[in-house]
């Protein structure tokens, strides 16, 4: 193909106003699962690998493809072999990339403490796209016109598509390379691996959402000056003060005053489950969290009743608590079962620290 005609800067220029658009919908946190999909999606899958194959690559691949040619016909007329690669190829291969840029884009903002944000991801992912994009654009000027790769004209990729189906056997089908059964098969695997890649895409985009925002909290108990996940009272003494601290972990892009309300429950356990018969409440407190940051709320928690089916138990509300506090209209539940008294026969099992403590458990 005569380079006159070949747009070799045509598909990263794409590439380019793809990726702005994307970081441009992110950025903006436009509403809609399909608007965001569609703009955001390539970005995930498609732009950060086509960019860096690119660069790796900026040779086109010949023409002619010596491999195609007779014994014969390949010792009498050699033909310029570039060490590029297939378009078909090059689109496969700039998928699986995309993925494991993008992950490592994300493991990268993770480890430096900004989490998986999806705006600073977004900012990764598209800073390297763009990096990639420039060293490509480099490395095809510095290639003879003839030799740069580009996105091949439209009918080319049809061609090459059309000559592909009827030509190459599919392996899962032991029809003959012209027939219908083997081209539908072929298509099918095709439209397969792009509907997974797609679903893997849009996937992480759903995930990334703004909507995501939460409090977590999690009792802890203090060892030195750090905190951790476990050692609960539970055995604890009527009349005594025994000191439990919960934590509360602040994801809500702001910050945030919560209300702590905290009660004591004699549960009553039947084959049936489990029912609430007698509440007290022991304590509300107020607490101030900045946007990603952890208060630990400590209160010495004295019984006011004895007995081995007890339950200790934490509402948690943003900004002020209603009179009535219960599961039903708290924002987070924390519950830790407890005896109180001499028996310490009963279930003294915590029943919820840090890994289950997003939402409420049910009584």
């Amino acid at each position: 193909m005569k380079s006159s005609t070949r747009l070799w800067t045509l598909d990263v220029l794409l590439v380019v106003a793809g990726s702005i658009a994307a970081l441009a919908v992110v950025m903006l946190d436009l509403s809609g699962s399909v608007v965001r999909s569609l703009f955001v999606v390539p970005l995930i899958v498609l732009y950060p690998g086509y960019a860096l194959l690119a660069a790796v690559f900026p040779e086109r691949r010949s023409d002619v493809e010596s491999d195609t040619l007779g014994d014969e016909s390949a010792l009498t007329r050699p033909t310029r072999h570039t060490a590029g690669l297939l378009y078909s190829v090059r689109l496969v291969l700039s998928a699986a990339l995309s993925l494991a840029l993008v992950a490592a884009v994300a493991l990268v903002t993770n480890l430096v403490g900004r989490g998986f944000d999806a705006s600073i991801v977004a900012l990764g992912v598209f800073g390297v796209t763009m990096l990639f994009t420039a060293v490509a654009v480099a490395r095809r000027m510095l290639l003879p016109p003839d030799a740069r790769a580009g996105a091949p004209p439209l009918s080319t990729v049809l061609g090459s598509v059309a000559s592909t189906a009827g030509a190459v056997t599919s392996p899962l089908s032991s029809e003959s390379r012209s027939s219908p059964v083997s081209l539908a098969v072929n298509l099918l695997v095709v439209v397969s691996v792009v509907a997974f890649l797609s679903s893997v895409g849009f996937a992480m985009v759903e995930t990334q959402a703004p909507e995501s925002d939460f409090t977590e909290a999690y009792l802890v108990t203090q060892n030195g000056s750090d905190y951790e996940a476990s050692g609960y009272p539970q055995q604890l003494s009527p009349g005594e003060s025994v000191p439990v601290t919960l934590a509360l972990e602040n994801h809500e892009h702001e910050s945030t005053t919560y209300t702590v309300v905290t009660e004591l429950q004699r549960l009553d356990r039947t084959p049936n489950g489990t029912r609430v018969v007698e509440e007290r409440e022991l304590d509300r407190t107020r607490a101030s969290v900045g946007d990603n940051e952890t208060a630990y709320v400590q209160q010495d928690v004295r019984p006011t009743m004895s007995g081995e089916s007890l339950r200790l138990v934490y509402h948690v509300y943003k900004g002020d608590a209603p009179d009535d506090a219960n599961r039903e209209n708290s924002y987070r539940t924390v519950q830790l079962v407890v005896s109180v008294g001499d028996g310490g026969g009963g279930d003294n099992t915590a029943q919820l620290g840090r890994p289950d403590s997003i939402g409420g458990a049910s009584a």
